[in-house]
C-alpha cells in the first residue's frame, strides 16, 4: 500500500509539472518615428532587430503611412501572421503577434491618437500613445485606459505599454534644472504645449497607474536609470553624431501585480540597430508565464 501511495504521489507531481509548464513570452514595444519613415534602410534595420530578438508580440506607435493591409505584409515578413492597426490616418498604434489577437478593440474616441486592446497568449494588452502636448489630456487618457483595465480579471496578466509622453516620479532625481528649463522654454515658444503642472514637471499621469496598482516593469529588473530618448536620430529622422541630450524615460511597459510576478527581463534596448531606427529606443520585456 505504501508503494502504491508513493507511485501515486510521483505521478501527480509529474502531471502537475507538465500541466503547469512555464512559457517565456517576449514583447517589444516601440515608437518607430513616422512609420519607420517608410524608408527601406530603416525598415531593414527594424527587421534585423526583430530577427535578433524573435519577439512573440510587438506593439508599435507612430505607424504613420501604413494601412491594415501593408501592416499585415510587414508583420508576415517577420513571422507574425496576426496584425492589427488602430486607424489609417494620423499617428496609429499597432499590434502584431505570433498568436491570435482576441477580443480586440480599436479606440480613437477621446484619445489624442488612439489605443488598441487585445488578449494575446492569455495576456491582456493595451498599446497606447498619449498626447505629447498636454498633461491634462494625458490624465484623461490614462483614466479611460484604467477604467477598461478595471473590468478585466485581476488574476490574469494585464500590460499597458507604449509612448506615455510622461515622466515617472521614480526618475525624479535625474530631471534637474536643465530638464525643467528646457520644458519652460518649450512652453514659452509654443502656445499649444502645456506639459508643466504649475510650472513644475508633472508626474501625476504615471502616478495614476501606480495608484491603480500597476508596476513599472523596468525597475523590476533594473536599478540604474536609462533614458528611452534621445537616440542617434532626431525627431525629423535625421542621423546625429551622438545621442547627447537630456535623457528622459517616456516609454514604458506597466504590469498589474499578476503580470509583475512573471517579469524576468525589462530593458531599454540600445544597440547598433536601435540607435538609428527611431528617435525613441524600444522597450523589450520577457515574461515567464504558466500555461
Amino acid at each position: 500500500m505504501k508503494n502504491y501511495t508513493c507511485y501515486a504521489l510521483l505521478f501527480l507531481l509529474f502531471v502537475s509539472k507538465v500541466t503547469f509548464a512555464q512559457e517565456k513570452v517576449k514583447i517589444l514595444s516601440y515608437n518607430v518615428l513616422y512609420g519607420l519613415q517608410k524608408d527601406s534602410t530603416t525598415i531593414d534595420r527594424y527587421k534585423q532587430l526583430i530577427a535578433s530578438l524573435d519577439p512573440d508580440i510587438i506593439a508599435t506607435q507612430e505607424m504613420n503611412g501604413w494601412t491594415q493591409k501593408t501592416l499585415e505584409g510587414l508583420s508576415n515578413s517577420y513571422g507574425h501572421p496576426y496584425a492589427l492597426q488602430s486607424k489609417e490616418e494620423g499617428f496609429p498604434v499597432a499590434l502584431t503577434s505570433k498568436a491570435p489577437l482576441l477580443n480586440f478593440k480599436k479606440v480613437t474616441e477621446n484619445m489624442w491618437h488612439s489605443y488598441i486592446y487585445a488578449k494575446v497568449k492569455g495576456i491582456h494588452i493595451f498599446v497606447i500613445h498619449f498626447s505629447p502636448f498636454s498633461y491634462k489630456k494625458r490624465l484623461e487618457e490614462v483614466h479611460y485606459i484604467l477604467a477598461q483595465a478595471k473590468e478585466l480579471p485581476p488574476n490574469e496578466p494585464i500590460l499597458i505599454m507604449g509612448d506615455f509622453n510622461s515622466l515617472d516620479a521614480a526618475d525624479q532625481a535625474h530631471y534637474g534644472q536643465d530638464a525643467l528649463a528646457a520644458m519652460v522654454a518649450s512652453e514659452e515658444k509654443n502656445a499649444h504645449i502645456r506639459n508643466l503642472n504649475n510650472q513644475e514637471i508633472d508626474y501625476t499621469v504615471l502616478g495614476k497607474l501606480k495608484e491603480a496598482g500597476f508596476v513599472d516593469s523596468y525597475y523590476l529588473t533594473n536599478k540604474e536609470f536609462t533614458g528611452s530618448v534621445p537616440t542617434f536620430k532626431d525627431g525629423n529622422g535625421k542621423i546625429k553624431e551622438s545621442d547627447k541630450g537630456i535623457q528622459k524615460r517616456i516609454d514604458f511597459l506597466w504590469c498589474n501585480p499578476t503580470a509583475a510576478k512573471a517579469v524576468t527581463k525589462s530593458i531599454v534596448l540600445k544597440n547598433d540597430l536601435s540607435h538609428y531606427i527611431s528617435d525613441h529606443y524600444p522597450i523589450y520585456v520577457e515574461l515567464s508565464l504558466m500555461n
